[in-house]
């Protein structure tokens, strides 16, 4: 498999640590955004962003989605979605990141039997979000979560046009999806921007390190590379050991492919 770029998970909440390790392993960051903490972000860790990118290197952000429905029914909720997204399209703004990853928000349970209205009210918000990305020259890129089937965000590409991308979160995938892996990369096509890359045992979502759960890489690298696709590629953990572990892991998987 052929990535673009290798990543790993930077916290806000210790940005210049997770830097420092990120680069000491030849990762870039995808900085986690939670919107409680766009309210309080300091000067510094802005700093440390912008002289990032000012050195050359790519790093890309991961957008609040707790609490947040950017396809929800009620206004008040959609009104707080929208200004978490634009706080980040500030700071992205400020700091230039390659692309940004969202959650879509739609889970059957929640929106399955109004799904054209979800579609709607998704359209308007990711719409507008587009237009921002453009004028700070980043891409959007949405995430599969609790998603069963890729045919809703699909169908938000085809209205919204190819600016929009998909960021496929493996460990999600071995959870909830009801179709195949190579239904996914079809439905993403060239609009698969991102892979999150995590492990776990089907059941929870533990976000181990590559090939220590049931998930099958091997195949995943061989229909990624026969479908010409190169994503940006993201381990995505909760710790530096799990994130060295996975980087090792992954290294190794290439290697025998």
């Amino acid at each position: 498999m052929t990535c673009s770029s290798l990543y790993g998970k930077a916290s806000l909440k210790d940005l210049g640590h997770n830097l420092e390790f990120l680069d000491s392993c030849g990762l870039y960051p995808e900085i986690y955004l939670p919107g409680e903490l766009l309210d309080s972000m300091s000067e510094d860790d802005i700093s440390m962003m912008v002289r990032w990118r000012e050195d050359g290197k790519e790093l890309t952000f991961h957008a609040p989605f707790a609490d947040l429905a950017p396809g929800g029914f009620d206004p008040r909720v959609l009104e707080v979605t929208k200004l978490r997204f634009s706080q980040v399209m500030e700071l992205a703004h400020q700091v230039g990141p390659r692309q940004i990853v969202f959650h879509p928000g739609f889970d059957e349970f929640r929106f399955a039997f109004r799904e054209e209205l979800w579609l709607e009210n998704s359209l308007r918000v990711w719409g507008e979000l587009l237009e921002a990305a453009n004028r700070v020259n980043t891409r959007v890129c949405l995430e599969n979560v609790f998603d069963t089937r890729p045919d809703h965000l699909a169908k938000l590409r085809e209205r919204l046009g190819k600016e929009l991308g998909f960021c496929l979160d493996i460990g999600h995938l071995l959870i909830f999806s009801q179709v195949t892996l190579g239904q996914w990369l079809d439905a993403f096509s060239d609009g698969l921007f991102e892979l999150h890359l995590h492990d776990n045992n089907g059941h929870r979502d533990l976000h181990q390190p590559v090939g220590e759960g049931t998930f099958d890489f091997k195949s995943l690298c061989s229909q990624i590379e026969a479908r010409g696709l190169e994503p940006v590629a993201v381990l995505e953990h909760h710790s530096m050991e799990e994130t060295k572990r996975s980087l090792l892991n992954f290294q190794q998987l290439i290697f025998e492919t």
